[in-house]
């Protein structure tokens, strides 16, 4: 029986130790996809998470692939890609709502469901007659889930930012909210080093800086993300170049 039990806490152990490896390379994969505006790799991290969700259909699996293809549709804004974002729109919306009903990270799930709806109106605004509010409705549901998560402080941050004010945006509260995600993020064991959403935090929050014309917090916080990543070439040659020659 020992034995037995002992066969049983390895077989475990093992399984954990190759999911957690797995989610380490799936991460990774996230990472050099972002900092290298890689559609490619975005789709690639997207077939496999597909892959994992078929082979083992855990509401974990269905979490990672719905990541992945935020990532994605995130990375379509870059080139105004649409076709690339309605290819994944769907399909990313019903997975996330099969996590909101299975409460399976409600916080977040619910926080990326939000951020879908402000990409799809940032493709067409006049869809904000009537996502607009499904948006905030579901940003302030994940604020009350999940107080503590950095991801949901970042995607309030970023949709404060680009929400005209007579809707409820407002720069104050964004620089606010994308602070406080950094905190989390940093306060964070271990530390994020291979979490694009972390760095990507500092770049909006320069951006924010540099909107409400604080032009050497703007720099500063650019040159703290390239202290992080000194490849981090959104900043390097785009930002902040921008910054300083204005």
């Amino acid at each position: 029986m020992k034995t037995l039990k002992l066969c049983c806490l390895i077989t475990v152990l093992s399984s954990i130790a190759t999911f957690s490896q797995a989610q380490s390379e799936e991460s990774q994969m996230a990472y050099q996809a972002y900092l290298n505006n890689n559609n490619g790799l975005w789709k690639q991290l997207v077939k496999r998470c597909e892959t994992n969700y078929v082979n083992d259909s855990s509401l974990e699996n269905l979490y990672q692939l719905a990541l992945a293809q935020h990532g994605l549709l995130n990375a379509s804004l870059i080139d105004q890609d649409e076709d690339l974002f309605d290819a994944y729109l769907e399909t990313t919306k019903d997975n996330l709502e099969k996590l909101i009903s299975s409460e399976h990270e409600p916080g977040n799930s619910r926080a990326l469901l939000s951020s879908i709806y402000g990409m799809e109106m940032s493709y067409s605004s006049w869809k904000g007659m009537f996502l607009g509010a499904k948006s905030s409705k579901n940003m302030e549901k994940a604020l009350k889930i999940a107080p503590n998560s950095p991801m949901v402080w970042q995607i309030r941050g970023i949709s404060k930012l680009f929400t005209p004010s007579m809707f409820g945006g407002d720069k104050q509260e964004a620089l606010t909210a994308l602070k406080k995600a950094i905190e989390l993020y940093e306060g964070a064991s271990p530390l994020p080093q291979s979490n694009w959403r972390y760095i990507d935090a500092y770049a909006w929050l320069g951006q924010c800086y540099q909107k409400l014309e604080k032009t050497e917090e703007a720099r500063s916080t650019y040159h703290k993300a390239l202290v992080l990543e000194p490849d981090f070439n959104w900043i390097k040659y785009g930002l902040l170049p921008k910054l300083n020659a204005n």
